[in-house]
């Protein structure tokens, strides 16, 4: 008898331990695999993961792995290595890079953008086949075709897109692609609400005022539904005369006051969430 009640309190335990082992396998879901299990991704990716959150920001946005979504200006692939993989057997990745027309005056960075399409092909096997690149504002037309876009994100872009000038057509393109009700997920670096100078000034440091950024985007035809705070750094000072570029992970200052820099961390940031709506 009591070895019947012995067998039974351990088919018991193994049940419950099968049980925790499965609902942990269940939580790997598509975006868990894409931050923690993803060959793509190189061990100074995965470093920067506890100052940019990509999984919550993932769910934060709502995305699946059936949607269509735009990477907006990739740079150095960080945020790519992600979506990639994310998407490619069951969704579509779009990556949308700064038109290189619009940085003629730098002509190793023009050349850089001018080559995305070519370097994204070399990446084809991360992006999957229906995959694309392209550039925005396009010279004609629209960079994908409208009203196709789930979802996009852009991360660390909009002082670009304002102190280079397009702000207005880049939006009017990006929202041509875009579903109704479409998600556009903005990661920004932040300015005090109480800095004194313009736009202009703010975005020379990289930077927006959040409720001033929130006004610009509704004006073109988006609605705030969410933020957060997940990349919100108070250790950001803000005063910095060579702006955000100062932080890691630029470090434009070289190894002046590096380790003071590394402990600051990355940017104070914004992370809003908007859907498209009619203008």
């Amino acid at each position: 008898m009591k070895w019947a009640k012995a067998l039974t309190a351990s088919a018991v335990l193994a049940g419950s331990f099968s049980l925790v082992t499965e609902a942990f396998e269940v939580n790997k879901d598509a975006i868990w695999r894409a931050v923690h299990e993803n060959p793509y991704r190189a061990e100074a990716d995965d470093a920067r993961d506890s100052q940019r959150h990509p999984d919550a920001f993932f769910r934060f946005l709502g995305l699946t792995s059936e949607m269509t979504v735009a990477e907006i200006n990739p740079g150095g692939g960080w945020y790519s290595r992600i979506l990639g993989p994310f998407l490619r057997d069951k969704g579509r990745y779009v990556g949308l890079e700064h038109h290189p027309d619009e940085y003629k005056e730098y002509e190793r960075y023009a050349a850089t953008l001018a080559a995305y399409p070519e370097r994204f092909e070399r990446d084809s096997d991360m992006f999957g086949p229906r995959a694309t690149a392209s550039w925005i504002p396009a010279r004609e037309g629209l960079p994908l075709e409208a009203g196709s876009l789930d979802a996009a994100i852009m991360v660390r872009a909009l002082h670009n897109w304002y102190r280079r000038g397009f702000f207005d057509e880049g939006f009017r393109q990006l929202h041509a692609m875009m579903k109704d009700g479409a998600v556009l997920g903005v990661v920004q670096h932040r300015a005090d609400m109480d800095f004194g100078g313009d736009t202009m000034a703010a975005a020379q440091r990289g930077r927006w005022k959040q409720e001033a950024l929130v006004a610009a985007i509704e004006a073109r035809g988006f609605k705030l539904v969410d933020s957060s705070e997940m990349n919100a750094n108070p250790a950001d000072t803000k005063d910095y005369e060579h702006g955000v570029w100062t932080l890691p992970p630029r470090f434009v200052l070289g190894d002046q006051d590096r380790a003071r820099f590394e402990a600051i961390g990355e940017s104070d940031r914004m992370t809003l969430k908007f859907i498209k709506v009619t203008k």
